[in-house]
């Protein structure tokens, strides 16, 4: 994984190099216009650099990239978080392909496989789409998928009924209100949709509130399914330019610029590809590989990606 090495000797001898197993292409394109960068926020198994106001982040592969994320074996990606803090000077050296750290530490990416993070919309089928539909909405019942949406598990069911059957009554709970209105603006866009935005983005704890996340997942459907309108997300674009920064986090508002561009968190871009397709292993570890990302990240963005395909395709055909 890494090795002693004199890598730049002259300035320490201690220096080692870490390696790159995949990268997304973006980071490519980051890198290449803006070398130098700071460490923008460290966590328990990754971290964030920040080069010309773009994030990159950096991680264990097992769990995924991001569309501006860079994979590394677990050890290597802990190992780093270790040694890195918020606010160090990182430079990209174009010569070596490597992110370098201070002391001498640093990042290669000379043998990384990159990759592309862009879910092309294609053609699906409606009978296994709607069957799937079924099946991830029943799934999101199990006690252990945790949505940030809901403060009981009463409160979840209700939710994922409503997004089944949007008839149902959306009295006593007041998400239901906003999903109802989410839908809405997904369907026909009718509504003030800062209004809608507002209550969503930035809604809920953590590095990606549960709100960006529903967001994310109706994106994520949005570009995947041919045919579907993209009124929504040439909607959403404009709003994040304008108000991202004062509604959510750094880091959500990354991943929902990107989203607005079709690209996505690699599990992500996984279960787009098998929404449509016969239930097999790739079906099933694409949901078990959603569940894993965050506390409830991943749930919420099914239960995103449940209204996005409720409101733009199966209420479209149920009209």
């Amino acid at each position: 994984m890494f090795g002693s090495i004199n890598v730049n000797s002259n300035r320490n001898r201690d220096a080692f190099v870490l390696k790159a197993i995949a990268a997304s292409d973006e980071v490519s394109h980051i890198l290449k216009a803006n070398p130098n960068g700071h460490v923008h926020s460290v966590f328990s198994t990754s971290f964030n650099l920040a080069f010309g106001g773009h994030l990159v982040h950096v991680g264990a592969l097992g769990n995924g990239i991001a569309p501006f994320g860079i994979g590394l074996e677990q050890t290597g990606a802990h190992l780093l978080t270790t040694l890195l803090a918020v606010d160090l000077e990182v430079v990209w050296d174009k010569e070596s392909m490597s992110v370098l750290f201070p002391k001498g530490i640093s990042l290669s990416l000379n043998e990384a496989k990159w990759t592309n993070h862009t879910v092309q919309s294609s053609t699906y089928d409606l009978t296994s789409l709607e069957d799937n539909f079924k099946f991830l909405a029943n799934r999101l019942l199990q006690d252990d998928w945790n949505t940030g949406l809901a403060e009981t598990s009463d409160e979840k069911k209700r939710i994922i009924h409503y997004i089944v059957d949007p008839s149902s009554s959306i009295e006593g709970i007041a998400v239901l209100d906003k999903l109802n209105d989410l839908k809405n603006l997904v369907w026909h866009h009718e509504l003030d949709e800062k209004k809608v935005f507002d209550y969503w983005i930035g809604r809920g704890l953590g590095l990606t509130p549960s709100g960006d996340d529903v967001i994310t997942g109706i994106c994520a459907v949005l570009s995947a399914l041919e045919g579907t309108d993209q009124t929504f997300l040439r909607k959403l674009k404009p709003y994040l330019i304008e108000y991202g920064q004062k509604r959510t986090t750094y880091v959500a508002l990354e991943y929902l610029l990107y989203a607005t561009d079709n690209k996505f968190h690699s599990h992500l871009q996984q279960l787009c590809y098998v929404l449509d397709k016969p239930r097999g292993t790739e079906f099933l570890k694409a949901v078990e590989e959603m569940k894993e990302i965050g506390h409830t990240s991943g749930a919420d963005t099914v239960l995103g990606m449940l209204l996005g395909m409720k409101a733009a395709v199966i209420h479209k055909k149920e009209r």
